[in-house]
């Protein structure tokens, strides 16, 4: 991770989840609670100073987890430790729908979406057992794969006898499996601004929110995103692409659901154009998208068309520094001023490769 930190997650069968020791959480009372805080974080604490200081572990290790401590610019205020534990799923709310894993893996999809989620089916273990004498873990699970899909509306509303007037972007209904996918943050925070159009939709008609009209929900989300009538960014996906040759398509590790890549080094000259719709005459800082590939071409040669004059930028693969969990990074193109939407386009091509080449996406941010 950047600025010298790292990750410390749960990995393997025995690491820094306290297994089985949350289920009393979601029905507990206040009291039960900061106790079962005070337990998950006396065993994190532990469970560091065990690994770093214990003879029982082997010296290397032991070396190499006291070279680490707690981030010392943050929590200062508390020891340089999270005050907060965190609960990535308790109760959940049954609504007129409940997501499940068909709807994560595309086997259904829903009409009434109001976000998109893209993660994947994620759980740590649930418990430890012994089993005919062996100590087993339960419940990891970990899919992925497969593409973005849509959250229904019905999944954030409760059924209409039970409330007329609330919604629950965050606890949605969802299967265990489902939630393991959706909750992530930015899909909390577009299901919160959904939320918010239908609210105001719901008092200015004066109706009960299963009542709002989801597609007029969808037509606002879709137009005016920003929700203060500016120009939004423009996203062209490769799947809205104009594609000159034969690309191979890939399913994961990209941006959205797909990305191209060519392995030909140029034998025959291929492309792929990015055309904006709706783009108005202006200035825009302008992105592409780039995934980790293997053998990746030294350089990528991109023309930018403003509707006058092409100017073509060449990207380095040493450009990209890729960190954090994430399967790419947007880098920068440079700021244009584009005349016609119609005929603004941005183009990556197979010049002159010598490995692999990539069109993934390009994003177009107007410049307020």
């Amino acid at each position: 991770m950047p600025n010298g930190k790292t990750d410390i997650n749960n990995n393997g069968g025995f690491s820094t989840d306290m297994i089985g020791m949350n289920w009393e959480y979601p029905e507990a009372d206040y009291n039960t609670r900061t106790k079962i805080w005070k337990e998950h974080e006396d065993y994190t604490k532990g469970f560091f100073y065990f690994i770093g200081n214990d003879t029982r572990i082997p010296g290397n290790i032991r070396d190499e987890m006291k070279q680490w401590g707690y981030p010392k610019d943050e929590y200062t205020d508390n020891g340089n430790w999270t005050p907060q534990l965190y609960i990535r799923e308790a109760r959940r709310m049954i609504g007129e729908l409940v997501m499940t894993q068909h709807h994560c893996q595309g086997k259904e999809q829903v009409e009434d979406g109001v976000g998109m989620a893209a993660y994947g089916m994620d759980s740590h273990n649930c418990e430890r057992l012994v089993v005919n004498g062996v100590v087993k873990n339960e419940g990891d699970v970990q899919v992925h794969g497969f593409a973005p899909y849509a959250v229904s509306y019905r999944a954030i509303v409760p059924k209409q006898k039970e409330a007329a007037n609330l919604f629950v972007p965050v606890c949605l209904s969802a299967s265990h499996i489902a939630y393991g996918s959706i909750r992530m943050e930015p899909v909390f925070m577009v299901l919160g601004q959904s939320s918010a159009v239908a609210a105001c939709q719901a008092i200015d008609k004066k109706i009960a929110i299963q009542q709002v009209n989801v597609k007029e929900v969808q037509s606002l989300l879709r137009t005016d995103p920003l929700a203060d009538g500016s120009m939004p960014e423009v996203l062209v996906d490769n799947e809205d692409s104009h594609i000159t040759g034969n690309w191979k398509t890939e399913k994961s590790g990209g941006y959205g659901p797909t990305y191209l890549t060519d392995n030909s080094k140029a034998e025959t000259a291929k492309s792929v154009r990015f055309i904006p719709e709706k783009l108005k005459k202006g200035a825009y800082h302008v992105y592409t998208y780039f995934p980790k590939v293997m053998n990746p071409a030294a350089k990528t040669y991109i023309t930018i068309y403003d509707g006058e004059k092409a100017t073509e930028k060449i990207i380095n693969q040493s450009d990209l520094q890729v960190e954090g969990q994430t399967s790419g990074e947007w880098l920068p193109l440079g700021l244009y001023n584009f005349s016609e939407e119609n005929k603004v386009y941005v183009e990556i091509s197979n010049k002159n490769a010598d490995g692999v080449i990539v069109a993934d996406a390009v994003l177009f941010v107007p410049v307020r």
